[in-house]
């Protein structure tokens, strides 16, 4: 039987503990992957922080990841795409399934036969509503790793959102991993152009990169002068379509200020605990203005979109240089407070490196 680490949270206020214990072989219908790349989200920071309900008991986690199928349990014979899976297959998963409480994963030692998703591990085993979609050969796994969760949910809030029509124009707050894959994806549409404010200077500049028409610092701007900007740039007609990526409750009120009459805006920041706001109800209704939360995919096929922009535009637009910190699993705590300070734009735990 093989022998694996994991990382597991015990409670709020506490260090994560790396354990070792045996890795069974799958059980129908389940696949044990090698864990290549474990991608670090933000949410993980909010968990160790103790922003979310302490569940009570140690569990694992790390919802973002890319691994080799190790094995295949009896009846698995295909990818989450319905495409053939075989040992030695590079794959992109979720440990998310349809099974409310499905995720996080108890921490060690759980029952042989419950699958443990997560990815701070050397080993991750798969059940039957763990979805897990085959990399082709020829695309780096950093690339598709270098947005994580943040493209799953950038494609299922656009998705709730609506199509952005031709000519209108896109506002982006935040320049972090979901505020990126917005951008991304607004432009790669018909948007006329696509505006983003954000901070620092090196997650701008990948904004740009990735087709933003104009970046405008948060830092070192009022948001008076960022209204006049945005006003200037849309011609005083302002945003029809505006996204919130921060995660801040202060953003809230300024994008509702630069919203156009008829337009959306899609709050897709990471919150947690309990976060109140003032809304102008009148001026929301009077300009027939919608606001839509989202979170998370709408769909599985988020994640085989995700593979496919890493496929056609990962090179090309360098999604690879996002990863900025690697850490072997032993550190993957120090690389969660990383990303949870905004110090990498991308952070990944590599446990094949120690």
């Amino acid at each position: 039987m093989r022998e694996g680490r994991r990382l597991v949270f015990t409670g709020n206020g506490r260090p994560l503990e790396l354990r070792v214990g045996a890795v069974p072989d799958p059980g129908p219908g389940h696949v044990l992957l090698r864990t290549v790349i474990g991608g670090v989200c933000g949410s993980d920071a909010h968990r160790l922080s103790g922003d979310q309900p302490d569940p009570g008991r140690p569990v694992c986690f790390g919802h973002e990841g890319i691994g080799r199928v190790e094995a295949l349990g009896a009846g698995r014979t295909v990818d989450g795409a319905g495409e053939p899976l075989r040992a030695g297959d590079l794959v992109y998963w979720t440990p998310s399934g349809p099974t409310p409480g499905s995720f996080p994963a108890t921490g060690w030692p759980p029952p042989d036969d419950v699958p443990n998703p997560a990815s701070y591990q050397d080993y991750a085993t798969l059940g039957p509503e763990n979805h897990c979609y085959r990399i082709p050969a020829g695309v780096d796994p950093e690339a598709v790793i270098a947005f994580g969760c943040a493209m799953p949910t950038a494609l299922g809030g656009l998705d709730r959102l609506g199509p952005i029509e031709p000519g209108q124009a896109v506002l982006v707050q935040g320049s972090g991993p979901v505020g990126l894959s917005v951008t991304l994806l607004a432009a790669l549409g018909p948007a006329a152009q696509v505006i983003v404010i954000g901070a620092p200077d090196d997650r701008l500049a990948a904004a740009a990169r990735l087709g933003a028409s104009t970046v405008i610092p948060l830092v070192g701007t009022s948001e008076a002068e960022r209204r006049e900007a945005v006003l200037d740039l849309t011609g005083g007609r302002w945003p029809e379509v505006i996204v919130e990526a921060t995660g801040r409750v202060e953003a809230f009120p300024e994008g509702m200020a630069l919203l156009a009459p008829g337009g959306r805006y899609l709050v897709l920041g990471i919150y947690s605990g309990h976060q109140t706001v003032e809304l102008d109800v009148v001026r929301l209704n009077n300009l027939s203005q919608r606001v839509i939360g989202s979170l998370g995919p709408s769909r599985f096929d988020d994640y085989t979109a995700t593979i496919a922009l890493a496929r056609d535009h990962g090179a090309r637009l360098g999604f690879a240089d996002l990863v900025a910190h690697r850490a072997p699993l032993a550190d993957a705590e120090a690389a969660i407070g990383v990303a949870g300070r905004g110090e990498a734009i991308k952070a990944v735990v590599l446990p094949e490196t120690g």
